[in-house]
């Protein structure tokens, strides 16, 4: 599986809606928004917050997040968009997917 462009939420007025408007899941390391979309397909956005120490740190936890999200995309409900906010304190393979499947199960999206 990959992870296409369709899949990513990329435009502003959309990833502003969703902080606006979304239902907000958190735990240490990482918060979810979520909210419904009419696409019928998941979209999703990765941020990472700014106490980074660096870009590269802050780079990495993106991409990990990516991975684990490309990885397990396939287990949740559809039709949503999604961010995840990193923060600093998780940037560890297993700690990001722990976190990212807690707060899915938590928001209800396990199939």
């Amino acid at each position: 599986m990959s992870f296409p462009k369709a899949e990513k939420l990329r435009e502003k007025s959309d990833i502003d809606r969703l902080f606006r408007t979304g239902a907000r899941f958190s735990c240490k390391g990482m918060a979810l928004r979520i909210a419904k979309n009419t696409l019928g397909k998941n979209r999703a956005v990765f941020v990472p917050v700014r106490s980074f120490r660096g870009s590269v740190e802050r780079n990495r936890a993106k991409r990990v997040a990516r991975e684990v999200w490309r990885l397990n995309k396939a287990s949740f409900a559809q039709g949503y968009d999604l961010a995840f906010v990193l923060y600093p304190d998780a940037v560890d393979f297993e700690i990001i997917r722990s976190n990212m499947l807690f707060l899915l199960r938590k928001a209800g999206l396990f199939r």
